[in-house]
């Protein structure tokens, strides 16, 4: 049962949303069938199950999973392609589904008069339609397949205009359906400077994908479906240390201590140091590392500052990194502070071995506050500009 939502600063909610799919046998081929549950005509199969999602206005909330785990079905649920078999779910807003290639609909349509049709059904007037058209000709880099029949189209090709269509003008929610990896460099770098503005101009949706650095790049909130079921519901970045499960580093020859704090504080601008602790368990020589990242909606984690491996020492004993940066350029508020310990390498060349880490990828980061008098960048460059006159130039 899908039911409009009172305006109350959420642009979807499902509530204890389930569905199940009954298959049939036809000779060795298995189907499908959306019309009913539990006809008699197969087994029942169970794809989702007590999901309960809440996407507040102006927000993106990313669903990580693996191919199976169910994370489509939901995303059609949202789109009303599907109906749940339990529970409800709620819209306000007008909804742009993006989804693969499969929702292109009629195959024999031109690129072009699939995006006058699906322009048209969402309300543009006709006199608008021109100047639409050519820019998403232009944006989807389609050239003169544009006016050829989808069927013509590679599934890159097809997932490239229906991104341009659907991202042409401001939708309120959005659902997007791993189209933001489709396309070389050049294209995805396109695609989430669109999405990015849209999100900005207060658009809300739900990204689906396998893809973790997508969820940061675009996602506060996240979730990791399994077998149908959300297994984690929390921070994008703790969605990703849930899906990654990255085992750490076994520590045997040197390790960081238990007693290392949870947040380190610095100000900015000034002269700041940084003593990490260290304790060595083997007559090894031991070099360390330290990264300061940044998390940036519509870029994800961005790494601002970070060292070369250093030498700790070589024999056993308990130790401190002491990192000195001279004047500290970083804009005050949150960080992350990654750590890292490191077996120095008995030849040129030979790979490092990796002893302990402190990461936010593996759900055991650390975090920096930095503090002070704000300025209008990310980054305080080490030097200052003076603007050059027009005589001058």
């Amino acid at each position: 049962m899908n039911l409009p939502v009172a305006d109350d600063g959420v642009a979807l909610r499902c509530v204890n949303v389930g569905k199940t799919f009954s298959v049939q046998r036809e000779q060795r081929v298995w189907r499908i069938l959306l019309g009913g549950e539990g006809n008699g005509k197969g087994p029942v199969v169970e794809a989702l199950r007590d999901i309960s999602l809440t996407v507040p206005r102006g927000k993106i909330v990313g669903i990580l999973g693996r191919n199976g785990a169910g994370k489509s079905t939901l995303l059609r649920l949202l789109g009303h392609v599907y109906t749940p078999t339990t529970g409800h779910i709620e819209v306000n807003g007008q909804v742009a589904g993006m989804f693969e290639l499969g929702g292109l609909g009629n195959a024999n349509l031109t690129g072009r008069q699939f995006a006058e049709r699906y322009l048209t059904f969402f309300g543009l007037r006709r006199t608008e339609l021109p100047a639409i058209l050519e820019e998403i000709c232009e944006f989807s880099e389609l050239g003169e397949a544009f006016d050829q029949r989808i069927r013509t189209y590679s599934s890159g090709m097809g997932a490239r205009l229906f991104f341009a269509v659907a991202t042409s003008s401001q939708h309120e929610i959005y659902l997007i359906d791993e189209l933001l990896s489709v396309g070389d460099e050049h294209f995805q770098a396109k695609s989430w400077r669109r999405m990015r503005d849209r999100l900005l101009g207060g658009a809300s949706g739900v990204l689906v994908t396998h893809d973790w650095s997508a969820i940061v790049k675009l996602c506060e909130y996240a979730c990791v479906i399994e077998d149908g079921r959300f297994a984690f519901q929390g921070s994008s970045d703790g969605a990703v240390v849930h899906y990654l499960k990255l085992p750490v580093p076994q520590a045997g020859a040197a390790r960081f201590p238990a007693s290392l704090p949870d947040e380190f504080v610095l100000r900015s601008g000034e002269a700041s140091r940084l003593r990490i602790p260290v304790e060595i368990l083997d007559d090894v020589a031991v070099d360390g590392a330290i990264s300061i990242e940044m998390l940036r909606i519509g870029i994800g984690w961005e790494i601002v500052i970070l060292t070369e491996y250093l030498p700790v020492a070589d024999q056993r004993g308990e130790y401190e990194m002491v990192f000195e940066i001279p004047e500290l350029p970083l804009a005050p508020g949150k960080y992350s502070l990654n750590l890292f310990l490191s077996q120095r390498p008995d030849g040129e060349g030979k790979p490092r071995a990796a002893l302990d880490v402190r990461s936010w990828t593996y759900g055991n980061g650390l975090a920096l506050k930095v503090e002070g008098e704000s300025f209008p960048a990310a980054v305080r460059l080490p030097f200052t500009a003076r603007r050059i006159g027009a005589e001058a130039a």
